[in-house]
């Protein structure tokens, strides 16, 4: 009787691990087509290339995950992953980086200019940068100020929903300047983010 109580037990124990094991694994899947966006929210005149943007976001982890319409997820991941190089005098600055299973470009912030990581400029579109930026709300991390020096705010306007992250500590530290330095710091260690497309 004791061995079959202990056989049975073993048993439920065996399909209890399974069943875990097989929800986490689904779990896994379900995020595993995802966009990486990283950027740095300060404004400096040291230039940073492709290869130190890529090293500097898998030093940082992941700060928060957005669901994006099907859409616009779809149609950011074919510019990344079927990015067009183009002639031009004008070549942009890596400034944000993007980055899907098969594919990475660079912008310049708040301006229609990609590159490639070798620098080579690319074709993007009014369009395609505005949706980038409002899909990633990267515009929260700064200020409307920081926003305006740019091209791509002076076409379109700023989202309703926008608001500067950061403003709720400026405010509680604004007495504090060893702890405003801090915010200095988190800035420019970079925001990690991951866009995924909303089922």
């Amino acid at each position: 009787m004791k061995r079959n109580a202990l056989l049975l037990f073993l048993w439920a124990l065996v399909l209890v691990a399974n069943v875990s094991c097989a929800s986490k694994s689904r779990e896994k899947t379900e995020f595993q087509d995802s966009i990486v966006v990283f950027f740095r929210p300060i404004y400096s005149s040291k230039v940073v290339s492709a290869k130190e943007l890529i090293m500097m976001s898998n030093k940082v982890p992941v700060y928060d995950t957005l669901f994006v319409d099907r859409g616009d997820y779809n149609s950011i991941k074919n510019f990344i992953e079927n990015k067009e190089v183009i002639r031009t005098d004008v070549k942009g600055i890596p400034e944000v980086y993007l980055k899907t299973k098969r594919g990475t470009v660079f912008l310049t912030q708040f301006n229609p200019l990609a590159v490639d990581i070798d620098g080579s400029p690319l074709a993007i579109s009014m369009d395609m940068a505005y949706r980038i930026n409002t899909c990633s709300k990267m515009y929260n991390y700064y200020t409307k100020e920081e926003i305006s020096w740019d091209t791509l705010f002076r076409e379109y306007s700023l989202p309703e929903d926008y608001h500067y992250h950061y403003d709720k500590y400026y405010q509680e530290f604004k007495t504090n300047g060893h702890k405003l330095d801090s915010i200095f710091i988190v800035k420019k260690r970079g925001v990690k983010l991951w866009l995924i497309a909303r089922e």
